[in-house]
């Protein structure tokens, strides 16, 4: 993680000019303890008076991880310092679980940081589900996640799926979600959490619907119970009413963002 000192913070102290780029006491107590601050590229302390120019950079402590490296081909669609894109097929689980100890996402990031030599473990910025494909962010530090995670609103993702019956128009569903204790499906109640989901018509079949979705929010199987709850289940999706067989078709095709560190926006879009 680098900044270069402007003008308007000549004569501040490192540490209060680290404190306004959204540094939590913690993470700025992991970099002294285990890691590094350098200042043009010479150790400093945080008592250090910047200068116009100055180059800051950051050396995160190294990260472990306990889970088992799996050596799979990532399709990376983007890629800087803090950041990662994946082109996530259907049918790979993002973590382990005890269902899928192994040979998930997870695990082939590992794989892929250790090629990289990268001292990381595992952040995830949002999830897909097992047989959900595209588009999935991932931060390459605890600092990169901490900035986007903590308002998911900031990553807007686009989904295309293919439900049951015909649904014109657009919309937005604002119904809350809850954890069915008895299995993995999700419930529509009113003491769940917030979710909010924006859809909207793109075509229709003989007795389906194409439909983009937007998310507000970022809960499990939210498009699949939001959609469901209006009667028009993903196509395939057994879990959530389908009559179908075949595996549902919901696919992550865009991400938008604020880069937190560098103020650009990434945009991208599946091809």
């Amino acid at each position: 993680m680098r900044f270069i000192v402007k003008p308007e913070d000549e004569g501040v102290l490192l540490k209060n000019f680290l404190m306004k780029q959204s540094l939590s006491k913690k993470a700025l107590k992991a970099i002294k303890m285990t890691g590094d601050i350098l200042v043009n590229g010479e150790h400093q302390t945080v008592r250090y008076c910047l200068k116009k120019a100055d180059l800051i950079e950051l050396i995160w402590p190294p990260e472990t991880t306990s889970m088992q490296p799996y050596e799979y081909s990532l399709k990376i669609v983007y890629e800087d310092e803090d950041y990662l894109i994946i082109d996530k097929p259907a049918g790979l689980p993002c973590i382990p679980t005890k269902r899928y100890p192994q040979k998930t996402l997870a695990n082939a990031l590992v794989y892929y940081y250790q090629q990289q030599n990268l001292k990381s473990t595992v952040h995830l910025v949002n999830r897909l589900d097992k047989d959900t494909q595209g588009l999935l962010l991932v931060a390459k530090n605890r600092q990169a996640h901490y900035l986007l995670s903590k308002d998911i609103k900031q990553v807007k993702r686009v989904y295309h799926c293919l439900v049951e019956g015909i649904l014109t128009g657009a919309g937005k569903i604002d119904k809350p979600i809850v954890k069915d204790n008895n299995s993995v499906k999700r419930l529509i109640a009113d003491h769940g959490k917030k979710a909010v989901t924006y859809y909207r018509s793109l075509k229709t079949y003989d007795n389906m619907s194409l439909i983009e979705c937007v998310l507000e929010t970022g809960r499990t199987h939210q498009i699949r119970v939001h959609l469901s709850s209006l009667g028009h289940p993903l196509k395939g999706d057994s879990l959530y009413g389908s009559t179908y067989p075949e595996c549902y078709y919901l696919d992550s095709v865009y991400i938008e963002f604020l880069h937190p560190l560098t103020n650009k926006y990434v945009k991208i879009k599946k091809r």
